[in-house]
């Protein structure tokens, strides 16, 4: 609290009349990021794209922000914010697969997915890989970008739930838009 007042530039005091405790102030920018980070996937998806460019633009978004967050930010909320973090955590999970299954079902509709896949697996898959991805365990944050593990693991992932017309069309994003992630 102290270096956020003085990178402020106000007393600790006049914090303290916006939020009464730490983990007040914690929660409130952990709510305010996952709205934000809602509303940017919500527009993705309200696009109406092809399921596979919808997919690619929400990995895309979640991407960058890996890129943005030092790999301490979720040790420190796990040790000192325990609750909130837990809370937090449910949250964006929760609207992550409810996310996942609107995007399979879009895709085997459009025949871009495989019709035998099972959506709620799935995504319950993609999430675990998600929790394996920040617990820093298996992929030390200092030896593996979060970023760069999660590009690899979006690849795996389309390619694991395309259809030959989801790959075919992927082959062409891939030709036609030099796209990154893929």
């Amino acid at each position: 609290m102290d270096e956020m007042a003085r990178q402020l530039g106000m007393s600790k005091k006049t914090i303290y009349t916006f939020v009464k405790d730490k983990n007040e102030l914690v929660e409130a920018c952990l709510q305010l990021g996952h709205l934000n980070e809602m509303k940017e996937i919500c527009e993705v998806c309200n696009d109406n794209a092809n399921a596979i460019d919808e997919l690619i633009k929400v990995s895309m978004l979640i991407s960058a922000r890996l890129k943005t967050i030092h790999p301490s930010i979720f040790f420190d909320l796990q040790k000192y914010h325990a609750k909130i973090y837990h809370q937090f955590n449910n949250r964006t999970t929760d609207f992550l697969k409810n996310t996942m299954i609107e995007n399979l079902k879009k895709g085997k509709k459009q025949g871009v997915y495989r019709e035998n896949l099972d959506e709620e697996i799935i995504a319950r898959m993609y999430l675990a890989f998600t929790d394996t991805l920040f617990a820093g365990e298996i992929f030390p944050p200092t030896d593996f970008p979060y970023n760069t593990i999660h590009s690899e693991f979006f690849r795996y992932h389309i390619r694991g739930i395309a259809s030959q017309k989801g790959l075919a069309y992927l082959k062409e994003v891939i030709n036609t838009k030099h796209q990154d992630i893929l």
